[in-house]
């Protein structure tokens, strides 16, 4: 996670450079269509909150581990989830400066009815016990829904020409293979505990 040569450093400096790119160049001025900064509103104050609530809860859980594997492997997401909310904002935030309803995504996620499901969801999540969150955050979520989402959404953000979008977007993908194997080791662990566990 070193920005001074490591592999995530080089990522993070094709990253930003093509966000600079983007601003300087007005990229806002060369959407398909101006309505698709509606779902850009939609993503930031639908998913950024839950990339930081994932961020909160694998830190937390990281620390009630005692093994050193399991330690590690919640610390390193926890760092990959908070650099998603971090880019995530950055990558938005020139939409910031030329249209309105992207300024309080997080005032927002929580009184905006249709996000009360997912907010649910991982407010139920970081309640519950360790495994309970492994599972239903680094299983369901990471392995299930994340590539039903990003994968999509970077489509239609290349769609519509927001490169910047579409950059932060496989930026984050390309942190989920490592998200969905400890999703699959978490559960794998669970049914080899007790035959009860299947």
């Amino acid at each position: 996670v070193d920005s001074r040569g490591s592999p995530q450093g080089e990522k993070e400096k094709k990253l930003y450079a093509i966000f600079d790119a983007f601003s300087q160049n007005n990229g806002h001025t060369t959407l398909s269509d101006a309505r698709y900064v509606n779902a850009l509103k939609l993503f930031l104050s639908g998913v950024t909150p839950l990339e930081y609530q994932a961020y909160q809860g694998f830190a937390r859980v990281g620390r009630q581990f005692s093994g050193a594997g399991a330690r590690i492997a919640c610390q390193m997401q926890a760092i990959d989830e908070l650099r998603h909310v971090q880019t995530q904002i950055h990558a938005m935030s020139h939409y910031n400066k030329h249209f309105n309803g992207l300024h309080d995504f997080a005032h927002m996620h929580d009184r905006v009815w249709f996000l009360s499901v997912p907010k649910s969801f991982f407010e139920d999540a970081r309640t519950a016990g360790p495994f309970e969150f492994l599972t239903a955050i680094s299983f369901s979520f990471e392995y299930v829904l994340t590539n039903l989402l990003f994968v999509p959404f970077m489509s239609g953000a290349a769609f519509n020409g927001d490169m910047a979008t579409v950059t932060f977007g496989f930026s984050a993908q390309s942190d989920e293979a490592r998200h969905m194997t400890l999703g699959l080791e978490v559960i794998k662990f669970l049914l080899e505990q007790h035959e009860d566990n299947v």
